[in-house]
């Protein structure tokens, strides 16, 4: 008996993903970048099929307010959402100033998810943080241009301890 396919089914067993995602295997469904204040969706990008049936300012108009709902009736000051668990899915909040980036991920790994989730998120923030900032209402030629950007991303190269795991 091969000893690394019965750890990994044994693994698999108890519920740990052991396997490493293949390159070509997106750890993410969807990526959406939020303008905090207003709620408007600024650009996205789906990595499945799964949401297909789904408009992209619709769930993103849904998530937005979900974050909303749990900032009126947080108990603490400092606190903001961070995540949503489902069985095989997770939803992740990040944010920075105005931007609230919202990933829905397969649920591999937490830190690696909230890696690459931060790094893509800052990336757009530094490259559009003055627009970000005063943002009208009016979405820029350059901000729907990032989509494809986020579309040839290997978003599994992104996060630094990815090798590791």
């Amino acid at each position: 008996m091969d000893y690394q396919n019965n750890f990994r089914k044994i693994g698999n067993n108890f519920g740990f993903q052991l396997d490493k995602y293949d390159s070509q295997d997106c750890r993410f469904h969807a990526i959406y970048f939020i303008d905090y204040e207003t709620g408007a969706l600024l650009v996205s990008n789906r990595y499945t099929n799964s949401l297909s049936f789904l408009k992209e300012d619709l769930i993103s108009s849904f998530l937005n307010a979900i974050n909303l709902f749990i900032n009126e009736v947080k108990t603490g000051e400092n606190e903001e959402l961070q995540e949503i668990n489902f069985k095989g899915t997770r939803i992740l909040y990040e944010r920075e100033g105005r931007l609230l980036a919202i990933a829905i991920t397969k649920k591999t790994n937490l830190q690696i998810e909230r890696g690459i989730l931060r790094e893509v998120m800052e990336d757009f923030y530094i490259r559009f943080k003055n627009f970000i900032n005063n943002f009208n209402g009016a979405i820029s030629p350059s901000i729907r241009d990032y989509k494809k950007r986020l579309k040839s991303m290997n978003l599994n190269s992104l996060f630094k301890f990815n090798i590791h795991i």
